[in-house]
């Protein structure tokens, strides 16, 4: 088996400056994640980074289809717990795009159950539910996820008067 090949010189980056690239990447970037990307204006920034290699380039690969990379990147994320922030986004993603339906996305929770471990497994389908918000009944078990975080009490009249 041999490694897979990098982007060539007939790739539609070759040749580009980074600013260029940057822009090249945040265009795949609102596609493939579905929604408006911010404007990255220093390539050499973390948005930047991930707007040049992670969309601009590793999206863009010959070999796996995008399906395909959605499958890879949310199982990965599951197993890494990565519930709050990038989990939510990929699977809303895979969602918008049509890549994925709800029904693949629970069936990839069974899968990682049983190769990964319950408790990732059951986190992945608990931000399946966050996404579509539907009920799997994980707030009756942990009933702070159906619960706003808690916040500083109201003010009393005393604490408002002078």
């Amino acid at each position: 088996m041999s490694a897979p090949q990098a982007a060539g010189p007939g790739d539609e980056t070759a040749g580009q400056t980074p600013a260029e690239r940057a822009a090249h990447g945040q265009a795949a970037m609102a596609e493939i994640m579905q929604i408006p990307v911010p404007d990255i204006t220093d390539p050499g920034s973390i948005g930047g980074l991930a707007a040049q290699y992670v969309y601009g380039d590793l999206w863009q690969r010959p070999g796996l289809s995008r399906r395909e990379r959605r499958l890879v990147t949310l199982t990965v994320l599951a197993v890494l717990s990565q519930n709050r922030l990038h989990t939510p986004l990929h699977i809303r993603a895979a969602l918008n795009s049509g890549d994925l339906s709800e029904a693949e996305l629970r069936e990839s929770a069974v899968q990682i159950a049983f190769y990964a471990g319950w408790p990732l497994a059951t986190s992945f389908d608990a931000a399946i539910d966050s996404v579509t918000g539907s009920h799997s009944r994980y707030d009756q078990v942990n009933p702070q996820m159906s619960r706003p975080a808690p916040g500083p009490p109201p003010p009393t009249q005393a604490e408002e008067q002078p």
